[in-house]
């Protein structure tokens, strides 16, 4: 505050006369050129002596008068001592305050003047005309407390104490008290500003604290009042909460766990401020554990003690941290054990909500189970926004500011479903449709939720191989057969697929009928799928070309892709299809004494070497590739052999065609006719073999 200055003279007469008048009486420099002045009663003193000769008394004598003018100015300072970016002025901004508690301000009030002053202190509220901001609240009145010393600062002179003159050198002065001030010397005043418990952050506040001068206000009472202005903010940790899970989680494994990581930062706002002594607390909800139930199973990132309680049933995560700065932050992650009973319900879900409680004044720590309001804490944020007791604008905390937060939310998956069982299986080289591959792939629901639903919709597609283009899986419908959990009775419907034609296949409540699937794929049950594959053509092989090579092999990709919410994995199996069939070998051995049997020949398919008048005997051997276990039975088969194959150096031995087979299998009829000898009317079982043979007779006379 700028100084009022102010001189005044008593005259004789009682005339006031006032000059040099100060500027406003909130201007913020000191002025010590200005004030109020007269001309005070001069002091006019005249010595008068007396004296005696010899004892007679001789006569007065009186002195010349001398005349003292006196000038008497009144002039003082209040300025703010608070270091708020400049000190020495008459306002201090932005002040740290807390709810509930209050902030000191401190002044200077200095008497600059030549003549002993008093003044009257005051503190008020904002209800001067001189303040310059938009206060929320009113800092309000309070006393305060003061220290005189000389005007430099230092401490006053033993002539100094003596002339206080009954004023204490140190006291507390009721709003509205005097003091009384020497020249040179000065007050420093220090009062406590309350803030009423229910402010919020960034709420300001402001009040007054003034000096009246009692000369001032005898002589000039408009300029008896400087004013000082303070103004406070109410500064608050804003916290950010950021907590993330694990997203999925199957309960169908063996031992389901959520991993969770908690941030917790003190975010950067205008009125911020460290907190301090805060606990952060996980409550873990109903069904999730720690795996040892300790302290050990938490990691904290930074300074901080994690402990563990129990809130009700259910275990309770406590990390005290004594001192969060503004823009610092606390990392706190740990893994916790699911237990499945709990969540049995279809795509369920469990959201975990971290918290932060801090005091305005004391810590926190040790929190109990039931923390209550004002008591045990001051600001409770949470991830569960109807909790907040941020005491922080809304758009600085969850209104898309600095101090949203987010909880940890897990989706739980009970459905385990795949596609599973792949099948090997075998085809002739031209299958037509009777003859055709059936592969039966799984679909089986291990989970604990239905599927082929609406809910939880199925689609699988077969598709070829593409390694062997004679060999192909059928498109257009398959059948499908459904096992009821607890071997149920089975169900077989025909499944169109999506695409008339095609082979993508959907499985929910349309395309599988109410009354065989009340409820889908109920858990524990299965789902074969039933499909073909054909070699060739279907109908018949138009050329050779047409049919498969025998031995050559396919495969077919069944693939599973369930769909809803929190659907599995995609899952694929690859059957296999091979061509089998019939496979013929001829061999032969030299019976030179043409009187040999088969059953005592032995036969090669190398070279012999024959002479006329000697026999050979051939073997022409007919097998069916196909398995025993998967295979086909190879029927009406004729074993032909051409007499044009021999007939220029050889006759056939009348009476010698003759056939066999092997076990299960039936041999065909031997016959010669005038262009071949057969073996007609095979039926050869899988891996089985029919044999025609025969001898020839080297021609003598060629």
């Amino acid at each position: 505050m700028k100084p009022n200055s102010f001189k005044y003279s008593v005259l004789a007469v009682g005339v006031v006369a006032a000059m040099g008048i100060s500027t406003a009486a909130n201007a913020a420099t000191p002025n010590t050129t200005g004030g109020i002045s007269a001309g005070a009663a001069p002091i006019t003193n005249v010595a008068t002596a007396n004296y005696s000769v010899a004892g007679i008394a001789q006569p007065n004598v009186t002195s010349n008068t001398v005349t003292v003018s006196v000038s008497e100015t009144a002039n003082f300072a209040l300025v703010s001592t608070i270091d708020d970016g400049s000190i020495g002025d008459d306002i201090a901004i932005n002040q740290t305050a807390t709810p509930g508690g209050t902030t000191t301000f401190t002044h200077a009030l200095t008497n600059t003047g030549n003549v002993t002053d008093t003044y009257t202190v005051n503190t008020t509220g904002n209800d001067s005309a001189l303040v310059t901001a938009t206060p929320d609240y009113a800092l309000g009145t309070a006393p305060v407390t003061f220290t005189i010393v000389q005007a430099d600062g230092t401490a006053l002179t033993p002539a100094q104490v003596t002339a206080l003159n009954g004023q204490a050198q140190t006291g507390t002065l009721a709003n509205g008290g005097t003091i009384r001030l020497q020249p040179g010397t000065r007050a420093n005043l220090s009062y406590e500003a309350a803030t009423p418990a229910a402010r919020n952050g960034n709420d300001k506040g402001v009040g007054t604290l003034t000096a009246t001068s009692s000369f001032f206000t005898a002589n000039l009472p408009a300029n008896a009042t400087l004013v000082n202005e303070n103004q406070t903010i109410v500064r608050l940790p804003t916290f950010k909460i950021a907590k993330t899970a694990t997203s999925t989680v199957d309960l169908t494994v063996a031992n389901p766990q959520i991993a969770y990581s908690i941030v917790v930062t003190n975010v950067d706002t205008d009125y911020s401020t460290a907190a301090t002594d805060i606990v952060i607390r996980d409550v873990l909800p109903a069904g999730l554990s720690l795996p040892n139930g300790t302290a050990s199973d938490v990691t904290v990132t930074g300074a901080g003690t994690a402990t563990i309680s129990t809130v009700g049933t259910r275990q309770a995560i406590n990390v005290a941290v004594a001192n969060l700065a503004v823009g610092a932050s606390r990392t706190i992650t740990f893994t916790v054990n699911v237990d499945r009973d709990q969540y049995t319900a279809a795509n369920s879900s469990v959201t975990n909500n971290a918290e932060v409680y801090d005091k305005f004044v004391g810590a926190v720590s040790p929190l109990i189970a039931a923390p209550v309001l004002g008591t045990d804490y001051d600001i409770l944020d949470s991830t569960n926004n109807n909790l907040d007791m941020t005491r922080v604008p809304a758009a600085a905390d969850q209104a898309n500011g600095a101090g949203i937060d987010t909880a940890g939310v897990t989706n739980f998956t009970r459905r385990a479903v795949v596609v599973s069982n792949p099948t090997t299986r075998e085809v002739p080289p031209a299958s037509g449709t009777a003859s055709q591959a059936t592969h039966s792939t799984l679909i089986t629901n291990s989970g604990q939720d239905a599927e082929g639903t609406n809910t939880n919709p199925l689609t699988f597609t077969i598709a070829d191989g593409g390694n062997n283009g004679a060999v192909r899986p059928v498109t257009g419908p398959v059948s499908v057969t459904y096992t009821p959990p607890g071997n149920g009775a089975p169900v077989t419907i025909s499944l169109q697929p999506t695409v008339a034609g095609g082979n993508t296949y959907t499985l929910d409540s349309t395309t599988l009928p109410t009354a065989q699937f009340p409820n889908g794929i109920a858990p524990g049950g299965t789902l074969a799928i039933n499909y073909n594959v054909s070699s060739g053509n279907v109908d018949a092989p138009a050329t050779v070309a047409d049919a498969a090579a025998v031995g050559s092999t396919e495969t077919s990709v069944v693939t599973l892709t369930p769909a809803g919410i929190n659907p599995p994995a995609v899952t694929s199996v690859t059957d296999t299809t091979n061509v089998r069939g019939l496979t013929l070998v001829k061999s032969q051995s030299l019976d030179a004494a043409c009187e040999a049997t088969v059953a005592t020949s032995t036969f090669v398919q190398t070279t012999l070497n024959a002479a006329p008048d000697q026999c050979v005997i051939y073997r022409i051997q007919a097998t069916n590739t196909s398995s025993t276990a998967l295979g086909f039975n190879l029927n009406a088969l004729t074993i032909s052999d051409l007499l044009s194959n021999f007939s220029a150096g050889a006759d056939l031995v009348a009476g010698s065609p003759a056939t066999s087979a092997t076990a299960s299998s039936t041999a065909g009829t031997p016959s010669a006719t005038s262009t071949a000898v057969l073996g007609t009317n095979f039926t050869i079982v899988p891996q089985g073999v029919g044999t025609l043979t025969f001898k020839i007779k080297i021609k003598n006379d060629r």
